[in-house]
């Protein structure tokens, strides 16, 4: 990856998430955005792409952690098969830890079952997204795309996991999700 393609995904992934953080403040704070004036709107939209725009920094630190981690695995274990599964257990096992672990921490009170729409969203995307760089590039890619996705957009989330927020929850969501997706989708253009 040269210096010039990797700032092209830095600045990209960048307005990206400043962008997500802005559709964030018009869906869910749009009250708060209209009430004043014209310089309240303008600058509470300002504020929510400055923090999309940080949210798309970690975005980016979990994409290299990723590239590390897979580097590092492919190494380790020399079956390509082995670590495909392992792989595959791990996004198991970040399913059940975000619905257990949410549920031991906020369900006081509360059934289980609405500990799992997190995880089923997150899921969902992340199996889309598989599936569509499994078309743009070849079918080896499904398993570490959906790793990728899941696992590591679930770490990245986990601040606005540890509250019970519906705003949090989708603040941190949105634009973690359009820098992760636009990330995955890129990396086989910029690393060729």
């Amino acid at each position: 990856m040269s210096l010039r393609k990797y700032g092209w995904l830095f600045f990209t992934t960048l307005l990206l998430g400043g962008l997500g953080g802005i559709v964030v403040g018009l869906i869910f704070a749009s009250d708060k955005l209209l009430e004043g004036t014209m310089a309240n709107f303008f600058m509470g939209t300002f504020m929510q792409m400055l923090y999309g725009m940080t949210i798309s920094i970690v975005a980016q630190m979990g994409l290299f952690a990723y590239m590390t981690i897979s580097y590092f695995a492919r190494g380790l274990f020399k079956n390509p098969g082995l670590w495909k599964n392992i792989q595959i257990f791990l996004v198991l096992f970040a399913f059940f830890d975000m619905v257990y672990l949410r549920y031991t921490m906020l369900g006081e009170g509360k059934g289980i079952s609405e500990f799992f729409v997190e995880p089923i969203l997150l899921l969902v995307i992340a199996v889309v997204t598989a599936y569509a760089k499994a078309k743009l590039t070849n079918h080896s890619a499904w398993v570490p795309t959906l790793f990728f996705m899941f696992v590591f957009s679930a770490i990245e989330w986990i601040p606005a996991l540890k509250q019970h927020n519906f705003y949090a929850t989708m603040s941190m969501l949105v634009p973690l999700l359009f820098c992760n997706v636009w990330q995955v989708m890129q990396l086989h253009r910029v690393v060729k």
